[in-house]
């Protein structure tokens, strides 16, 4: 999924409170090095600023509107492209033809787990989805799959939509005859987000499995076992810059390093099958 940061609010109203005042000084500004300080510049300033505001607002009310359909796209195609990983084959390939149907003048002949076979322009293609996590990569050995498939069907061309990168042996691979190109993986989520935007119920679902972690995770995180080591190592530093400074600034988080490192030794963690950790393993023989 695409990450966004979010500002404060502390910085949003600071950032309304300087525009307001600054569009005000300069509206009133402008009429009264036109017409002197009076009444009419006054209010023909107070006009202009008021009109700049309303003009910002309808602005920012079509940004926002343009940015939540571009993010619930976003969302949806995320959301849909992890639905297919886990969906049939023969489904899945059957489900992206349909959508590139929508897009190219493609007309579906044969559906199976290997992919789709399509007619476009005379030609015969094989649509297939690899059903692959994005950090596994395109292997030759997926486009030389394709390419039997191919052979099998009488086919022309194959069209393989993946969902990781396409490594330089499999470039190589896919040039040979019969040829194969790649849908990847942006391309793919575009065309899923605009067929399956992100639904209110779906954005709630997703908000609430982002929750902040107890205080307690963050405490085993902290004193987990695996950096007590190196707690030792900045408290030993630490206290040694003591010893040959004598600035009391060095002694306090040695101090505290070395405590962390303690508490690290001192804390044990039963391994669990379970993430509830109901269950250990220790009465299996």
């Amino acid at each position: 999924m695409q990450d966004y940061f979010r500002r404060s609010r502390l910085g949003m109203a600071m950032d309304s409170l300087g525009f307001h005042v600054f569009t005000f000084i300069l509206s009133n500004f402008w009429f009264t090095l036109l017409w002197g300080l009076q009444i009419s510049s006054l209010a023909a300033g107070a006009a202009l600023y008021c009109m700049i505001v309303i003009l910002r607002k309808k602005v920012r009310d079509d940004h926002v509107t343009r940015r939540e359909a571009q993010l619930r796209a976003a969302i949806g195609g995320e959301l849909a492209l992890d639905r297919l990983l886990l969906t049939a084959p023969e489904k899945a390939n059957f489900e992206i033809a349909m959508l590139l149907s929508l897009r190219e003048p493609l007309t579906l002949i044969q559906a199976g787990e290997n992919g789709v076979l399509c007619a476009r322009k005379g030609k015969k293609w094989l649509v297939s989805f690899l059903q692959a996590p994005r950090d596994s990569g395109v292997s030759p050995a997926d486009v030389l799959k394709l390419q039997r498939e191919i052979r099998l069907l009488n086919a022309d061309s194959g069209l393989l939509c993946v969902c990781g990168k396409v490594s330089a042996e499999a470039a190589k691979q896919a040039d040979r005859a019969p040829a194969v190109f790649f849908l990847e993986r942006e391309k793919l989520i575009a065309m899923l987000g605009s067929a399956n935007p992100a639904t209110d119920s779906q954005l709630v679902a997703l908000g609430r499995s982002r929750k902040k972690a107890a205080p307690s995770h963050w405490l085993r995180l902290i004193l987990h076992p695996s950096r007590g080591r190196r707690y030792a190592c900045y408290g030993a530093l630490l206290l040694g810059m003591y010893l040959l400074t004598h600035l009391f600034y060095y002694a306090v988080p040695g101090l505290a390093c070395v405590s962390l490192a303690a508490a690290c030794r001192c804390v044990r963690r039963g391994e669990s099958a379970f993430p509830d950790g109901s269950w250990t393993g220790q009465d299996v023989p």
